[in-house]
């Protein structure tokens, strides 16, 4: 699938307080996790920002942008990748999920159709909004949220056009660890 027309953006979030330091910079199989999310993603777009903050992270990515509004979780990091994207369309990666694979992402991009707002991944009911593809319509919906106070991310998604493509891991020759999620050391 082409580059063209795309943004990528990696969550890179600060200090996890399960992780006891900030999860970005760990590192997983000899290279940060911020660095594989990049490397996972880079490929797929045209343009690829960090949502973080650019004194931690800026050694390892010439476009690193601050939280516009921080405290606002994940919600308000992809509102902050909408508002500074180049291009109409995102597909967003959490850095802390190293085994996505270039399948999902390419999946992510050819779902999001003119007629969705949101193209997000889901498993039985669980849904993986920090691996998705988002357009630019959704941009104010997710602020209108912030600024209600309702930052979960299915707070946003119920409110714009969003399909939910199930996606099992270890199904469909998809990896068992497709969705793997680092969020304490012994994830390492």
């Amino acid at each position: 699938m082409s580059r063209k027309h795309w943004t990528g953006a990696v969550l890179a979030g600060g200090r996890s307080s399960r992780m006891g330091r900030n999860k970005a910079l760990m590192p997983f199989e000899g290279r940060t996790l911020l660095e594989r999310a990049l490397d996972r993603l880079r490929p797929h777009v045209d343009q690829l920002i960090v949502i973080g903050e650019p004194a931690l992270y800026g050694h390892l990515h010439d476009h690193v942008i601050a939280d516009d509004i921080p405290g606002n979780g994940p919600m308000g990091g992809l509102a902050t990748a909408l508002r500074h994207a180049r291009h109409g369309s995102v597909v967003i990666l959490g850095c802390d999920m190293p085994r996505v694979n270039d399948a999902l992402l390419i999946t992510l991009k050819k779902g999001l159709t003119k007629e969705l707002d949101a193209f997000v991944p889901a498993c039985d009911g669980n849904i993986e909004p920090l691996v998705a593809a988002y357009h630019e319509r959704c941009l104010p919906v997710f602020e209108a949220c912030i600024a209600e106070g309702r930052v979960k991310m299915t707070d946003g998604l119920d409110r714009v056009r969003t399909r939910y493509m199930q996606i099992c891991p270890g199904e469909d020759g998809w990896p068992k660890d497709l969705y793997r999620n680092l969020n304490v050391p012994g994830d390492l």
